[in-house]
């Protein structure tokens, strides 16, 4: 497989980091290791260091940089070692995704001063294609913070859960990055941060981090918005099916007394009898209403029946 010999750096990639090829390049000490055994079929990041011998410190690991939010099983791998004369790493699939330009990559990789930095332009560049996605995520977040406002329904709410998981997963797979940010220093010294390379792939990941965690924000708000919505028009429901209830109670209650089956009830007998149980109905009811209305216990309901009848109204105008 291709090895690309720069100026002051060596990048090897190999097709696997199952093939011999990948395996002849790796120290001793690291094909004896758990990582390739770790790697074939692994779910989260792997990262290890040897920091035993000033001069030969060396990063070896395997980092996912895309996962498709609707298969767990489909993601993309980065498996790497990478030492002070050497980086070596799997073959990417850059025909996959139009934001890493392995033509381009190879071209800033020429002026790297060391293979640590040919492995921060390759995390860079990963990176940039998360932007990229990220930019696009961004948008159907703010559509559908509108759609909470104009459409707020059982649908709105799911794709409320489905951007969350999303974001869960960016910040899973962001993690990774952080962490290959922080081992850089951690063993090869703190003048690696003084690159060029290593600055820039770094803010990159500072700002991702950023927007992610920004984004969980706003969708957190969402989800207090829903619940808030959905407690209120709980509470909404009760309250008119209580008030509702409260009134036909008259009826209920008159209607119960006189269609009891006794033989001596004087009321059945009389000439006015249906009247009068209709005035006695009537006024006992428009007597619980107003005592409901004294006690403010009806105004919401009835103001936001009026609200929507006029709203309707005037769409059918």
């Amino acid at each position: 497989m291709p090895k690309y010999t720069f100026k002051h750096a060596v990048w090897q990639e190999e097709e696997s980091e199952e093939e011999r090829g990948f395996m002849d390049l790796l120290p001793e000490n690291i094909l004896s290791h758990s990582w390739l055994n770790e790697s074939k079929e692994m779910t989260v990041n792997i990262l290890h260091a040897d920091t035993a011998k000033r001069g030969k410190e060396a990063i070896w690991g395997s980092l996912i940089y895309r996962q498709n939010p609707d298969d767990k099983n489909d993601l993309r791998t980065l498996h790497f070692f990478l030492s002070t004369d050497i980086l070596l790493t799997n073959k990417l699939d850059y025909d996959e995704d139009e934001d890493m330009d392995k033509k381009k990559i190879l071209q800033q990789m020429d002026e790297a001063e060391t293979p640590l930095e040919l492995l921060m332009i390759l995390l860079g560049a990963m990176t940039g294609s998360l932007l990229h996605k990220i930019d696009g995520f961004e948008e159907r977040l703010r559509n559908l913070l509108w759609k909470i406002r104009e459409q707020n329904n059982k649908q709105t709410l799911a794709e409320i859960e489905n951007i969350r998981h999303e974001i869960l997963l960016w910040k899973n797979i962001i993690l990774g990055f952080v962490e290959m940010k922080l081992v850089m220093p951690e063993t090869f010294g703190r003048n690696v941060t003084d690159g060029p390379e290593y600055y820039r792939t770094a803010a990159r990941i500072d700002r991702i981090s950023m927007l992610i965690d920004a984004y969980e924000d706003e969708v957190n708000n969402m989800v207090d918005m829903e619940n808030v919505v959905a407690n209120y028009r709980g509470n909404e429901i009760m309250k008119t099916l209580t008030v509702l209830t409260t009134l036909f109670t008259p009826v209920m209650a008159f209607g119960a007394l006189w269609g009891m089956n006794f033989e001596h009830m004087p009321e059945l007998t009389w000439t006015f009898g249906y009247l009068i149980s209709l005035i006695i109905i009537i006024v006992s009811t428009a007597i619980l209403y107003y005592y409901l209305k004294s006690k403010g216990w009806t105004g919401d309901i009835l103001q936001s029946i009026k609200k929507e009848s006029s709203i309707k109204n005037s769409q059918r105008e």
